[in-house]
């Protein structure tokens, strides 16, 4: 299995990396810092070795030509960065840092747009394909690029700057993600949390009104008609961020932004042999010390310096120094000094046992490659966030230098020393390096996709949202106002009722008997509770219109279309030697190798046919319900089911369970029982109540809900929609189909933790769509896009539908509304319709029609069948329209064949489809209800357009142009997740709490703040006041 797996692995190199579009590609990097330059050095050259043609601006020229590799030098027009920055860290050096970034990119800018060579390129016209630039501290040569009409992509050497998180959609929430500048992790106190929030907007508004601005007022002196740099910058079409997840934790990512930690890692070259020979006659090993090339350790303090000498005299171990002095103090025998090192190469050596750094990223990224275990000392930049993630990932400890003593520093040697602690770094650096493909092939690959699809469109659509909107400003204003009304009209009811009572009660008081009275209060108390339940209700109507693996594989629910999905993947599992048990509805017919069914099929009826055809809120209601019927049913019958019974019985062991996320979270409780990790995977969108577990945050401003209307631009109406379905479905989830669930499970077990509790411990999601269609959604690391593998390579058709298709002059319209709904059963007058459009048109029409005779009508050029081979009928290429209800299977083989569709959505995830086909370009859609002659008709004409079809390919393209087929992907994260079963993956997002999460903490304290100050401000003018009135007083007097 494993060398099947490395042969799949070379091959599709091979394929993907040997295709070489030789490009014209420009880099733009003026930061003077070296240390940069290390990444970005070898991935230019990199693209230069692989055929590209490669223009540099940089102040590090290559020492000898290099083919295909052009330098634009700014070498000894800057000071280059060495030993800049306070060695203690305060307030007031964040500061000096901010300012300092300010001054650089300012600089930067004015010093390359001043370069005469520089200028040469726009002057002569240049022509580039691509532009790369370091996103750090400058903008300007997003200006740069406009004028040369050229695509950019965006690289990083460290984690996204806080002031670029916006432009890419992605939302700074400090109750989870570390400040680059600023200490804590994923875990922060209150006070860091503070810190944060205030910081970050200190970065973001000296970068909007500073840099930008000087930048663009120096842009302004080359070019005219260049656009706000903020604007450019939401143009960039992805970016390359230099992190990977095994050591930074899973963020939350939209597909545009690409890891490629690790790149600049070369293989280790020998060393030299006085250096050598150190290293391995020491008997106990080596630890390695450095602090970087912009930070020179001859600079630190005595006390500082002594107190690491004292320390690693304390040690058995022999120490290697980055020291950029001569001699060191007191000259230690077990110590071996120099100014320069081969850093890459001493980390690999198998005698290093530990290493004591600064934390600078590529000496952290270099220590989790080799597998060496960590001491850090964050100075500054971003070395605090570094230190953050070492000792969170398991990487090593960290010790601030402020604390730092020969005590102290001796107890953090002694545990990244400890063998058992080395052993799990070792482990750590097995998943760093357990990827698909290489860091190099994955930004290689990224570059050249850019290039090959400049006209598409990859950032999320969280990034061009207004403010106003993605905090929800006005859906809280509606629903404030909503509140506010409901409140005035109870009350005017009540006093209207009062007045009323008090009227009678004085013209009849004397005749009236204390029965009516009473009688009275309980009509009064009535009516109150029926206005209050009427507008109740009128709310909810106007809101709710490897190796050899055994798996277990759990797909209770009886939708067939999901298992359509779900076969192929268990099926290609089992062909590459993994032992794979399925427990479903729908078994094999013959038997497989590897593949065991445990069959459901006696025990349910499949779930298909007469479904709702009308979108409204009752239908949504239905559906809702439906799924907890049909989900706490499934779990009732799967546990009583004596083979899945004897899984826990016979205590069978399996390496992993892959289950469906749906509509039941009882397979996980299954699943803890077995001890066994847990892939989740999907048929359609992820459901809106397993967001939360994978730290999601669910925004009604951009992301659509999969059972309604509307795409990632929706009215101010469909987002208060969204936020009461959301909110219902996750109740509904939460305190029904859970508690329901877990009572379930608990007559067969006594020791079930909470099922949402085990739902955050599924190891990653699989789920089925690709950011090409369905747009750039921000996910975690943990939740992998696989869409497209249930696509097959077509057969051949059936003689007589191969011939009808074949002799269509005008080539052939396919219709078919999938396996949940009947075209028999739609309304009479919605099927003439549909026959009066397609008997306006030339081509030939092929529709699935379950029924033995079809409609009265013009149906000579209709070919009709209760089953139909979809996929190979769509590959066909006289094949030109699909009108479809846009389930996600039929959508999927539409883009993959790149036929254009008319999407006609009924219910559940099909009206979220349908907006993603209208937006993506892949088709446009008619309502149900709008369904008319004329508007079909009209739809058919759009989509039959040469130019509209020409488009869909474009897009089919982009959606073919993958670095891994989807089931290879699938297939990777999935033994991975059985390789790694004791490494957590969620993103950190989904353990905080919900205050945090929405920093309701951090805001009462804000407001405590300016409450106090308000009043102190308050008290301090009323006291001047009261001192002034009496001076005035005092002074009458006395005249």
């Amino acid at each position: 299995m494993e060398v099947s797996t490395c042969f799949t692995r070379v091959l599709l190199t091979i394929v993907l990396f040997n295709k070489v579009y030789t490009l014209n590609i420009l880099g733009v990097f003026p930061f003077e810092g070296k240390s940069h330059s290390f990444v970005f050095n070898p991935f230019m050259l990199e693209l230069a070795k692989r055929g590209h043609n490669v223009t540099v601006i940089s102040h590090f020229p290559q020492k000898k030509p290099v083919q295909n590799y052009r330098d634009i030098s700014l070498a000894g027009k800057s000071k280059i960065l060495v030993d800049v920055f306070s060695l203690y860290r305060s307030y007031w050096s964040i500061i000096e840092i901010s300012l300092f970034l300010v001054n650089s990119g300012t600089a930067n800018c004015k010093l390359v747009m001043a370069d005469e060579n520089v200028q040469n390129l726009w002057k002569t016209q240049t022509k580039f394909d691509l532009v790369v630039t370091e996103q750090f501290n400058s903008d300007c040569y997003l200006g740069l690029a406009h004028k040369l009409k050229a695509p950019v992509i965006g690289i990083t050497s460290h984690k996204i700057m806080p002031w670029h998180m916006s432009r890419f959609g992605i939302v700074y929430n400090p109750s989870h993600t570390a400040f680059t500048f600023l200490e804590g992790g994923t875990k922060p106190t209150l006070y860091q949390r503070i810190e944060r929030v205030i910081f970050h907007n200190y970065f973001n508004i000296l970068y909007k009104y500073f840099c930008q601005r000087i930048d663009e007022e120096t842009l302004t002196q080359y070019f005219d008609d260049v656009p706000p740099l903020e604007e450019l910058g939401r143009d960039i079409k992805l970016l390359l961020v230099y992190q990977n997840f095994a050591m930074m934790g899973s963020h939350i990512f939209p597909s545009n932004v690409i890891e490629i930690g690790g790149l600049h890692v070369v293989k280790p070259k020998p060393l030299p042999e006085d250096l050598k020979k150190f290293i391995e006659e020491s008997e106990h090993g080596i630890v390695y010390i450095s602090f970087g090339s912009m930070l020179k350790a001859v600079t630190m303090p005595t006390d500082k310096l002594q107190a690491i000498i004292d320390a690693l005299s304390l040690l058995p171990q022999r120490v290697v120094w980055k020291w950029e002095d001569q001699t060191l103090p007191g000259n230690p025998k077990n110590i071996y000094i120099s100014k320069w090192i081969p850093q890459n190469d001493v980390l690999a050596h198998p005698n290093v046992m530990a290493f004591y750094s600064h934390c600078g990223l590529l000496s952290t990224t270099e220590a989790i490659h080799y597998g060496v275990p960590m001491v850090a000392m964050p100075i500054f930049g971003d070395q605090p966030v570094n230190a953050a993630a070492v000792e969170e990932s398991g990487l090593g400890h960290q010790i601030q230098i402020n604390e730092l003593s020969k005590e102290k520093l001796l107890a953090k040697f002694k545990a990244v020393l400890d063998p058992t602690f080395r052993e799990n770094v070792k482990r750590l650096s097995k998943v760093w390096h357990d990827r698909p493909i290489s860091a190099m092939d994955t930004a290689i690959f990224w570059t050249e996709f850019v290039a090959r699809n400049k006209n598409i469109t990859l950032s999320a659509a969280a990034a061009n949202v207004p403010y106003y909107q993605y905090w929800c400003l006005d859906i809280l204003s509606v629903f404030f106002i909503f509140i506010l009304t409901i409140t005035f009209l109870i009350k005017y009811l009540l006093s209207f009722f009062k007045r009323n009572k008090r009227h009678a009660m004085n013209r009849k008081s004397k005749k009236e008997p204390h029965n009516q009275i009473t009688s009275r209060k309980r009509y009064l108390n009535k009516m109150t509770r029926i206005v209050c339940l009427i507008f109740v209700l009128q709310a909810l109507v106007n809101y709710n219109e490897v190796h050899t693996l055994k798996i277990l594989g759990l797909f209770p629910h009886q939708g067939k279309s999901h298992f359509f999905v779900f076969q192929p993947y268990l099926l290609e599992l089992a062909k590459r030697g993994h032992d794979v048990t399925v427990v479903s509805h729908f078994p094999q017919k013959v038997p497989i190798q590897n593949y065991h069914d445990i069959s459901l099929t006696e025990k349910n009826e499949e779930l298909q046919g007469d479904l709702p055809h009308r979108l409204s809120y009752w239908t949504f209601i239905q559906i809702s319900l439906l799924l907890v019927i049909y989900g706490t049913a499934d779990c009732k019958m799967v546990l009583a089911n004596e083979n899945v019974q004897n899984l826990w019985k016979q205590q069978k062991k399996f390496d992993l369970v892959v289950t469906e996320q749906f509509n039941s979270d009882c397979s996980l409780g299954i699943a803890y029982k077995l001890n066994a990790p847990v892939v989740g995977i999907s048929s359609h969108k992820i459901m809106p109540f397993h967001m939360n577990r994978f730290g999601i945050g669910y925004n009604p401003s951009y992301m659509p809900f999969i059972a309604l209307e509307g795409g990632t631009k929706p009215t101010l109406y469909q987002r208060v929609e969204r936020v009461v379905s959301h909110y219902y479905f996750n109740f509904l989830y939460k305190y029904f189909c859970q508690r329901i669930d877990e009572n379930t499970l608990a007559q067969y077990f006594d020791d079930i933790p909470p099922l949402e509790e085990l739902g955050r411990n599924i190891k990653l999601l699989l789920i089925y769509q690709n950011f090409a269609m369905m747009g750039s959604h921000i996910f975690p690391s943990n939740i992998i896009e696989v869409g497209g593998f249930h696509v097959a390579k077509p057969k051949t058709l059936p003689e007589n539908l191969r011939k009808f298709i074949e002799e269509s002059e005008h080539g052939v319209i396919y219709i078919s509304f999938g396996s949940l709904i009947r075209g028999a059963s739609t309304p009479k007058e919605k099927i003439r319709a549909i026959i009066e459009a397609i008997s306006q048109l030339p081509q030939r029409v092929i529709w699935k029609w379950e029924e033995k005779t079809f409609p009265e009508g013009n149906t000579k050029n209709i070919y009709f069948s209760n089953w139909l081979p979809q996929n190979d009928i769509l590959a066909h290429p006289k094949v030109l329209a699909f009108y479809s209800h846009c389930g996600l299977l039929g959508t999927t083989e539409a883009i993959h064949h790149g036929v254009p569709m008319i999407g006609m959505p009924i219910f559940g995830d099909q009206p979220a489809n349908a907006a993603a086909i209208e937006e993506s370009g892949l088709g446009v859609q008619v309502r149900f209800n709008d369904l008319t002659a004329e508007t079909l008709l009209e739809k058919f004409k759009t989509v039959l357009n040469p130019k509209f079809r020409e488009n869909v390919k474009r897009l089919s393209k982009v959606w073919h142009d993958r670095p891994m087929s989807p089931m290879d992907t699938a297939i990777f994260w999935t033994e991975f997740a059985a390789r790694n079963r004791n490494l957590t993956f969620r993103a950190a997002a989904a353990d905080v709490p919900s205050y945090q999460y929405f920093g309701l903490d951090v805001l009462a304290v804000i407001i405590l703040i300016v409450l106090i100050s308000v009043y102190v401000i308050r008290s301090v003018i009323n006291v001047f006041k009261r001192n002034t009135s009496k001076l005035q007083k005092s002074k009458s007097k006395k005249h």
